[in-house]
């Protein structure tokens, strides 16, 4: 029970490895706060098993390719938490295209998800932390292709690389206020859009694992297991990391 009582609100919650870190935090006691994109269904369901595990859950679908409506979630999290202890930013949206067919659209609203609805809810839950005196946390999702280029996703790469930076000046700025802020960076991860498209794609799939030392790919409960930790007392040393789950991938 790491996590007892802890106030999370985890974002891009529906699915994949939102919704497996909520599962996780569950079990570990935390009460939460769950945002989806656009599959309520997903994140209806990810609530009822989160709440099997006795803990409060609430959650809602929203579009946080509109920053307008972040202030208006954080108070709907904050009220039914009564605070919070833990922000996880873990929405994010891909972009596979090259870069001569990425769209000025395409940038706007990948960069408004991945990043500045990031940094937009992080700034309302240290402006709180900070008034409340709370050893807080920020846990960030990052990814591999935020440390290392990847043909045909460049933007996501931009994105993911603009995360970590980010993840990285707020822990310089807010280790001494209490509050610690980390990077999760997984590799490939056989949640359900990833693994689609690999399935799909077997040429692909044979070229990834070959990259990869430890000879298979990662699953979304192992970066929830890694993303329990990170968020502990026993990580509270851990402060502006970027932590590679990658199975060795980016040691080659």
């Amino acid at each position: 029970m790491w996590l007892k009582k802890k106030k999370i609100l985890i974002t891009g919650a529906s699915v994949g490895i939102g919704s497996a870190i909520a599962e996780r935090f569950a079990k570990e006691g935390a009460n939460l706060y769950l945002l989806g994109g656009q599959n309520e269904k997903a994140l209806n369901e990810t609530i009822e098993i989160c709440k099997k595990s006795n803990v409060q859950v609430q959650g809602e679908c929203s579009d946080l390719s509109d920053l307008s409506v972040v202030p208006k979630l954080m108070s709907k999290a904050m009220d039914f938490l009564e605070g919070i202890d833990i922000l996880v930013n873990c929405a994010g949206l891909r972009c596979n295209k090259s870069v001569h067919h990425v769209t000025i659209e395409d940038v706007e609203t990948i960069f408004k998800i991945n990043v500045m609805s990031a940094f937009a809810l992080s700034s309302i839950a240290v402006d709180y932390m900070l008034e409340e005196k709370i050893r807080g946390q920020i846990l960030n999702i990052g990814s591999t292709s935020g440390e290392a280029g990847v043909a045909d996703n460049s933007l996501y790469c931009a994105t993911k690389g603009a995360m970590h930076l980010m993840t990285k000046a707020m822990a310089v700025e807010l280790g001494s206020k209490g509050i610690r802020v980390n990077v999760l960076a997984p590799g490939t991860i056989l949640s359900e859009g990833v693994g689609g498209r690999l399935d799909n794609d077997p040429e692909k799939a044979k070229r990834l694992m070959s990259t990869i030392p430890s000879g298979r790919f990662g699953n979304p409960h192992e970066v929830a297991s890694c993303a329990a930790f990170m968020v502990s007392d026993e990580a509270d040393y851990m402060n502006g990391a970027v932590i590679l789950l990658d199975g060795g991938r980016l040691s080659c």
